[in-house]
């Protein structure tokens, strides 16, 4: 049995991540990546010895130390990830298997057994449905050698993905399942099964003020322009994304004699741009590439003056820029059909955006408080709640130190007692068994 304790601390917890996506560019597709980072980041940071185990870069090395020796970067299936040179899901399938036949074996026996010996409750901590099985291998290994009570063992949902391969009552006897918002909660109930729910978290670098001059640069593109919006949209190129509203949006206000410039990055876990440029010229409305970050400053201004109404970048957006036009555009379109938990919203409102959500996951978000939550599908409404709001400084002003004020509360440093009073409460109830 686990010793009595009360809480978990550094002094006597070592905590395992093991996810798909971790720090290396290769490793990075969407939100998974930066959560990691964020909470593997945290942890060390905090003290507590942090081993990540992810589908990392293959030209990297297979284990990695940092922050003195509190991060150990684990690197898996690069065996298989140096002939998938298209990112972490490039040979999907091929990499769950190998993790799901290599690692449980591996953390077992050299980090968790370890630990265990000496005094200490190992922490694991899966993602996603691709770590859903190796949690329960892991769990099995441990109920064989007679140590399931001595570990504590968490399985977490950021996503609906693959949710119909995973043996959910296997998972529930296997593991704590924890998930990002009540919306997520509820679709795992549905699938038979129950969940904590734990909210993700964002840096802390995130809340440091937007330069000025960066924000009075983009503003001075849109300003001599009358009844002229700009609109900020950066999420992956499909469709529950909420871009097809988006585009409508902007023709819908040219409609009514309006305008709204969209800014915008379609990306996908493959590095592409999607197609919003090809999109948006279908709907008719006038659209520009532009391939680099000088390019967007030197050339915005005039694309607005020739009338350009949506703006594709066709590059990686920097977190500083990103920053730059969350806290520049008169509204951050984070817009999703079915959104989990919405990062990019909660960044925006970080760097003080106004964030318009579709009112899913986006738990923090509060209507007419600190974002705009969109009750339909309809582009009318993204011009109607955006024109009311033009016309109240006052109103815009208040939204956005109540966004900034929210985002402060989803700072890893504020969340991660939360998950760590889950872990606790995990351990003490195995040590009354």
């Amino acid at each position: 049995m686990l010793t009595d304790i009360r809480t978990i601390t550094p002094a006597n917890a070592a905590f395992v991540l093991v996810t798909f996506e971790g720090p290396d560019p290769y490793a990075q597709a969407g939100g998974l990546g930066v959560r990691m980072t964020g909470l593997a980041g945290t942890l060390a940071d905090t003290g507590y010895e942090t081993h990540v185990f992810f589908i990392g870069d293959p030209a990297l090395p297979g284990e990695e130390s940092r922050s003195d020796h509190r991060l150990i970067l684990h690197r898996w299936c690069q065996w298989i990830s140096a002939y998938c040179p298209g990112g972490v899901y490039d040979g999907e399938e091929a990499k769950v298997a190998d993790l799901t036949r290599s690692l449980p074996g591996y953390v077992v026996d050299t980090i968790i057994i370890p630990a265990i010996n000496a005094g200490r409750t190992p922490v694991v901590l899966l993602e996603e449905w691709q770590t859903a099985e190796t949690a329960c291998v892991i769990a099995d290994l441990l109920r064989d050698r007679g140590l399931r009570d001595r570990a504590v063992l968490f399985w977490n949902a950021n996503n609906v993905y693959g949710f119909h391969r995973i043996d959910w009552q296997r998972l529930a006897k296997s593991a704590t399942i924890t998930t990002v918002s009540r919306y997520m909660r509820s679709i795992i109930r549905s699938s038979g099964a129950d969940a904590m729910v734990v909210p993700n978290g964002i840096s802390t670098d995130l809340l440091a003020p937007v330069r000025r001059s960066d924000v009075r640069s983009v503003r001075a593109a849109i300003s001599p322009e009358p009844k002229t919006g700009l609109f900020f949209k950066m999420a992956r190129w499909e469709r529950e994304k909420g871009w097809t509203q988006a585009l409508a949006a902007v023709r819908h206000a040219r409609d009514l004699g309006q305008r709204l410039v969209l800014v915008g990055r379609g990306g996908g876990p493959a590095g592409n741009t999607g197609g919003l440029a090809a999109e948006a010229e279908q709907c008719g409305l006038l659209a520009a590439q532009l391939h680099s970050e000088d390019e967007l400053r030197i050339r915005l201004s005039s694309l607005v003056r020739a009338g350009v109404e949506v703006i594709s970048l066709e590059f990686g957006v920097t977190r500083m820029l990103a920053r730059s036009l969350y806290a520049a555009a008169d509204g951050v379109l984070a817009n999703s059909v079915s959104e989990p938990f919405g990062l990019v919203g909660l960044e925006a409102m970080a760097a003080g955006g106004i964030a318009y959500t579709g009112g899913t996951g986006e738990d923090y978000a509060i209507a007419g408080r600190n974002a705009i939550v969109l009750e339909t599908m309809d582009p009318a409404e993204i011009v109607e709640r955006w024109d009311a709001l033009s016309g109240s400084a006052e109103r815009v002003s208040r939204l956005r130190r109540e966004a900034r004020k929210t985002a402060r509360e989803y700072a890893w440093t504020r969340v991660l007692p939360r998950l760590l009073t889950a872990i606790s409460g995990d351990a003490r109830a195995m040590a009354a068994t």
